[in-house]
């Protein structure tokens, strides 16, 4: 299979995992309703995935490219609007995932890209020689850890807070360290 088929397949099997979780809960999607939906056979499947949970991580992985990319063009201020927006814009989608118990390689992967951000934050303050209270690794620990339970819980809670006031408490605890 040449390169161009494999990313086809996987775009479709994306799509296909992204339209199922419009409707329902990512625990009830199984790998055989992925196939059947997207028209592709189980083998070929797994050629590409491991497992569901792989394919959510790899559709998850997009998600984050496209955050970074727009990330790269906003001031720090402007991240968390942005962020908030990009989950609101998917709520179905971030909500069925999040619905039950939250997925750890899910949670884990939100994390790992909000770190990135803060870690990079933390770097630039130094540079211009900022003392922080502690080593960055511990420092953005403390943050994105604060970062990620907000933002999932606002989640689970199908977004009862207004995303515009959550962004501006995330914004107002965090600004010291942008």
């Amino acid at each position: 299979m040449n390169k161009n088929a494999q990313s086809e397949t996987k775009e479709i099997l994306a799509r296909t995992l992204f339209d199922l979780l419009e409707n329902k809960p990512f625990s009830k999607i199984t790998v055989n309703e992925l196939c059947e939906k997207s028209d592709i056979v189980r083998s070929t499947f797994y050629l590409h995935f491991r497992d569901k949970y792989e394919l959510l991580s790899y559709c998850l992985d997009q998600i984050a490219r496209e955050l970074e990319t727009l990330m790269e063009k906003h001031a720090p201020k402007d991240f968390f609007m942005i962020l908030l927006s990009n989950c609101e814009g998917k709520e179905k989608i971030f909500y069925n995932i999040f619905e039950a118990d939250a997925n750890e390689e899910l949670v884990e992967m939100f994390y790992q890209f909000i770190s990135r951000y803060v870690t990079q934050c933390l770097e630039e303050k130094m540079a211009r020689g900022a003392l922080l209270p502690g080593p960055i690794e511990c420092v953005a620990s403390f943050y994105v850890s604060g970062f990620v339970g907000m933002t999932s819980r606002w989640i689970r809670s199908n977004y009862r807070i207004p995303k515009e006031v959550l962004a501006s408490c995330q914004y107002k605890l965090m600004k010291d360290i942008l």
